[in-house]
């Protein structure tokens, strides 16, 4: 059976290896979205701690665009349909949302700008909207399951500058959409996996 499930948590709670394990068990014809950008030296490491945990026998799809577009994930999730893929791991939705919130530059900006984090808060949920919908869509009339990971953000200090409680804030209303449109939702602390819905 299709369907869409959430994987959420905090960063090393365990919920990627647990995604990578449950697309193994469900399919070994899997689709990897990742969704990283590689800019320096740490995360050209991470990527390729991810990549030797992945089957050889998985797909992997990249976002070319530095900031990406709805229609950057229409071209790749129109090429998961025609290879075939019955899972889609999308690892992660924290990295793809920060490579859409970069392009605002609010790291550069002193104080909050009420117009310049509205305009970039409406172009994310517009983002995540049809995102979401593409999801909906492949899952229910293409019977393929797409399992998300996404970062948990908002349970720490308030973050001392403006991009990070920008960021923080944004990432809890995708998290939020995310969650609304799942069938399955489980959250990570440490290792262990809760079931939320």
């Amino acid at each position: 059976m299709s369907n869409i499930i959430l994987l959420l948590g905090g960063a090393r709670s365990g919920k990627s290896s647990y995604a990578e394990k449950m697309a193994k068990e469900m399919s070994c014809n899997v689709a990897y979205l990742a969704t990283s950008e590689i800019i320096d030296e740490e995360m050209k490491k991470r990527v390729l701690v991810h990549r030797k945990r992945r089957p050889s026998s998985w797909k992997t799809y990249e976002i070319e665009n530095r900031y990406p577009e709805p229609d950057d994930l229409e071209k790749i999730f129109e090429l998961i349909l025609k290879n075939r893929h019955n899972v889609v791991l999308i690892d992660c939705i924290t990295i793809l949302l920060f490579r859409i919130i970069h392009k605002f530059k609010i790291d550069e900006a002193e104080i909050i700008n009420n117009k310049l984090e509205k305009k970039a808060e409406k172009e994310v949920k517009e983002f995540f909207n049809r995102f979401l919908k593409m999801c909906i869509k492949i899952s229910e009339r293409k019977n393929i399951s797409f399992i998300i990971v996404s970062n948990e953000v908002g349970t720490g200090i308030v973050p001392a500058y403006p991009l990070g409680r920008i960021f923080r804030d944004t990432m809890g209303m995708v998290n939020i959409m995310i969650s609304d449109a799942a069938d399955e939702v489980y959250f990570f602390i440490a290792g262990n996996r809760i079931r939320i819905k």
